[in-house]
């Protein structure tokens, strides 16, 4: 009777592991394809590395928005950053980093902040940010500084090439050569002006690398997961009639 039961049970449970994998596969929160955007007009990156001199390590910095308007082939790029964490360009190349797959030569401008201005769009990678790479386009080379009361913490720009821009994931390239400190598809420089938690008043890169960190409020994914764990646990507190 005592077998019997247990191998009832081993079945419930092997039913119930199959389909946390299965939702896993569906709803994943390991690092993503290839394929990093929504579609051909919409991307959404999230901030979430550190590079190794920030002291800021891994979490939800912030998030890129990348907009194409199919009619106009201007692209959109809104940085917003989490609480505390503010845009500023401290001798790099610039506030924003990225690398295009169109050869260069983007138009960069209409930033929603006049505390910003200037960009580089070069056929190659040769635009330095420390940790993850060299990239071929940088916006707002000119920024404010560590200190400055005009640095913002949500920045939006246009990018445009004539008709060229038809897919936002021409926009969304590996820096290429990479930084000892991982993959980045788009890095900002920042400071955290936090008084407490990981690189409190530090200054640093941080990079979207491609990689889902959970946030605070549980995503669809997530909820889906925990859905069927509580069925699991439903089933593993029920008894069979005698």
């Amino acid at each position: 009777m005592i077998l019997k039961k247990r191998r009832s049970n081993y079945r419930i449970w092997w039913r119930i592991s199959a389909a946390i994998l299965a939702a896993g596969a569906l709803f994943g929160s390991g690092p993503v394809a290839a394929d990093v955007c929504l579609s051909t007009t919409t991307c959404d990156l999230a901030l979430t590395q550190g590079n190794g001199g920030s002291g800021f390590g891994t979490g939800n910095f912030g998030d890129v928005l990348l907009t194409l308007n199919t009619s106009t082939h201007v692209v959109t790029v809104t940085i917003t950053m989490a609480s505390g964490f503010f845009l500023i360009d401290t001798g790099f190349p610039g506030t924003a980093g990225f690398t295009d797959s169109l050869g260069g030569g983007l138009t960069i401008g209409n930033f929603s902040s006049a505390a910003y201005s200037g960009a580089l769009s070069h056929a190659t990678n040769d635009q330095h940010f420390d940790g993850f790479g060299f990239v071929s386009d940088v916006a707002a080379t000119t920024g404010p500084s560590a200190g400055s009361a005009s640095a913002v913490s949500a920045l939006s720009f246009d990018i445009s090439k004539g008709a060229s821009i038809t897919d936002v994931e021409q926009l969304v390239n590996l820096a290429n050569p990479a930084g000892g400190d991982g993959p980045a598809l788009f890095i900002v420089d920042a400071i955290n002006r936090n008084t407490s938690g990981p690189g409190a008043g530090n200054t640093g890169l941080i990079a979207a690398n491609g990689v889902f960190i959970p946030s605070l409020v549980p995503e669809p994914g997530t909820l889906a997961l925990l859905g069927l764990g509580l069925v699991g646990l439903g089933f593993s507190g029920r008894r069979k009639p005698s």
